[in-house]
């Protein structure tokens, strides 16, 4: 569908997120659960962007449903960004001296985070 579906990233992204932080407008007032439904059954994009999260994302036919309304494709979650996050803290570059690092520095690995165990040859 040549899209991101990481939303801010790239000139076509999700602009219907299912998450309550985006659809509902801050307005300074408190919205109760059952408000909500206002702003989840809107076709309008979002007034406010989750800039960074990555959406579910496409089903297994490659076809992606920008509605807010169908979380299986527009939701947030926790566990579809947990990767997302693991491989950009992998391309963290630590302040460390270039000799402790076992030559993965000048890549910008963390040899010392969670990906210790990966070799790079």
């Amino acid at each position: 569908m040549k899209m991101s579906y990481v939303v801010g990233f790239s000139n076509n992204y999700p602009q219907h997120v299912h998450h309550r932080g985006a659809s509902i407008p801050w307005d300074n007032q408190w919205h109760s659960c059952a408000e909500g439904g206002t702003w989840l059954n809107s076709e309008k994009p979002n007034p406010n962007q989750l800039l960074g999260a990555m959406v579910r994302g496409p089903d297994q036919y490659d076809m992606f449903l920008d509605e807010r309304d169908k979380p299986w494709f527009t939701e947030p979650s926790i566990s579809s960004n947990a990767g997302l996050v693991a491989a950009l803290v992998a391309l963290h570059d630590p302040p460390h001296s270039p000799s402790s690092l076992n030559g993965a520095g000048s890549l910008g690995i963390d040899s010392y985070g969670i990906f210790h165990n990966i070799h790079l040859n």
